[in-house]
C-alpha cells in the first residue's frame, strides 16, 4: 500500500448568520475566478469519524430508508469510511477575499477543507440515466 499526505486548505465555519469556508492564506491565489461559478464541490475531512473503529467499518445501514438494508460502505454515503473524505456540492453565494459564503454544507463548524472544484453542467447525470438499488428508490423524490 502507498501512504501519502493531504494538506488542509481551509476550514468550514458555521454561525447563526452564515455558512462559509475560510481558505488559508497560502491557497488564496487558487480562488481566482471561483466567484464566476454558481456552485462548487467541496471535499472535506470527516474529522469526527477519523478513528480506528469508523475506518474499519465495512457494513452500514443507510439512514432515511423506508426499510433498513445493511450494505457495503462503498455502496453508501456513510461518514464511516476507510478514508473519511466528505464531498458536497454547494451553492456559492459570494466570495470576499479568502472567504466563500455558501448556502449550506453537510459538514460541521471547524471541519477541515481539503479541496474545492467548480461544479460544471456535465457533472450531473440525467434522472433517466440514474441506476439505483431498490432500497434507495424511496429517496429518489426527496
Amino acid at each position: 500500500m502507498i501512504s501519502f499526505g493531504i494538506h488542509q486548505i481551509g476550514e468550514v465555519k458555521i454561525d447563526e448568520d452564515a455558512c462559509y469556508i475560510e481558505i488559508h492564506e497560502p491557497y488564496t491565489l487558487g480562488l481566482r475566478h471561483i466567484e464566476k461559478f454558481g456552485h462548487i464541490i467541496v471535499l472535506w475531512w470527516i474529522s469526527k469519524r477519523d478513528n480506528p473503529k469508523d475506518r474499519a467499518t465495512m457494513l452500514v445501514t443507510p439512514p432515511r430508508l423506508s426499510e433498513p438494508v445493511e450494505t457495503g460502505v462503498f455502496s453508501s454515503r456513510s461518514p464511516s469510511r476507510p478514508n473519511p473524505i466528505g464531498l458536497t456540492k454547494v451553492k456559492l453565494l459570494k466570495v470576499e477575499k479568502n472567504t466563500l459564503f455558501v448556502d449550506r454544507i453537510d459538514a460541521l463548524d471547524g471541519t477541515p477543507v481539503l479541496d474545492l472544484k467548480p461544479y460544471l453542467p456535465g457533472d450531473s447525470v440525467p434522472l433517466n440515466d440514474i441506476k439505483l438499488p431498490g432500497w434507495f428508490e424511496s429517496l429518489r423524490d426527496k
